[in-house]
């Protein structure tokens, strides 16, 4: 892959970037850092809207961990659609992998390090990246959902982490994922009282002892997002220990694309996680310099 020939101002970020897709959750990934000032982020929120910018769920920058050294480790930044710091994204992560090795920054195998700590990937010459979690995923806590009118039900939704904060909330039997309303869901479950700094909302319609549907309400996205990886991880962990899946677990986004979370149980742990999936190159281009200047 060659990126477009771009020179960028002194303190802004690059011109040339990589529209890439993981899963359907996009972003625009860039291979140079840059300060990130009150003016980038700006930029940045103005970048990911769909419709005036490019069109984004967030944006990347991923670059050797030591310049020049094209080793097997690379340094993936990301921020949110808001411009927010992100400490992980699945599906980024993956997408940061391929751009690495496409771009001649990493081999194959390799190592990229994110917010959370350092995630191990391998890339497959068809584009399927497989990620090797840093850590451990715990059950996580029981606490209650809500109706679409913000009433209190039974606790039908579990709280954990999986580099960021994540609620998984479980569809009771008769209710179709497809009918949820998630402008009205997702915020109320988004703020969920019980998590403070806030969390991905994923509803989980269970399909089979193997695999699952989901639905994301993204912090930091404040949308619902075609797919998100973290949140397939959060929702299949879930799953297993709250009602007995077993991995590798398929599950199915609204993109119609599907990642594969695989772990091993150990009590009320998930150890060993994975998450496979595609991560495509859209296109590339190369920003107007003013898109970095506008107020």
């Amino acid at each position: 892959m060659t990126a477009p020939a771009s020179s960028s101002p002194l303190g802004a970020l690059p011109l040339a970037f990589t529209k890439m897709s993981g899963a359907g959750n996009d972003f625009l990934v860039f291979g140079e850092r840059a300060p990130m000032g009150e003016k980038e982020i700006a930029a940045i929120r103005r970048l990911c809207r769909r419709g005036t910018g490019v069109g984004a769920d967030g944006a990347l920058f991923v670059t050797a961990e030591r310049p020049g050294d094209a080793s097997s480790r690379v340094v993936a930044d990301y921020r949110n659609a808001d411009g927010s710091v992100g400490r992980f994204c699945g599906n980024g992560t993956r997408c940061a992998a391929r751009f690495a090795v496409l771009r001649g920054l990493a081999r194959p195998a390799c190592v990229v390090l994110t917010g959370w700590g350092a995630v191990g990937a391998e890339v497959s010459p068809s584009g399927s990246v497989m990620l090797a979690l840093p850590e451990p995923i715990a059950a996580g806590r029981p606490i209650p959902s809500f109706d679409a009118a913000g009433r209190t039900l039974e606790p039908e939704a579990f709280a954990l982490l999986v580099g960021v904060p994540h609620l998984v909330v479980f569809l009771k039997e008769g209710i179709a994922l497809d009918t949820l309303d998630l402008s009205v869901l997702g915020p109320v479950h988004r703020h969920h009282p019980a998590m403070p700094e806030g969390a991905n909302a994923n509803f989980v319609k269970v399909l089979s002892p193997s695999r699952l549907a989901l639905r994301t309400w993204e912090r930091g996205v404040e949308a619902e997002t075609l797919a998100c990886g973290s949140g397939a991880v959060a929702s299949a962990v879930a799953s297993s220990l709250a009602r007995g899946l077993a991995p590798p677990v398929s599950v199915a986004t609204r993109s119609g694309e599907t990642l594969e979370v695989g772990f091993t149980p150990d009590g009320e742990v998930a150890r060993c996680v994975t998450l496979r999936g595609d991560a495509r190159v859209v296109f590339e281009g190369t920003l107007n310099p003013s898109e970095w200047e506008e107020s």
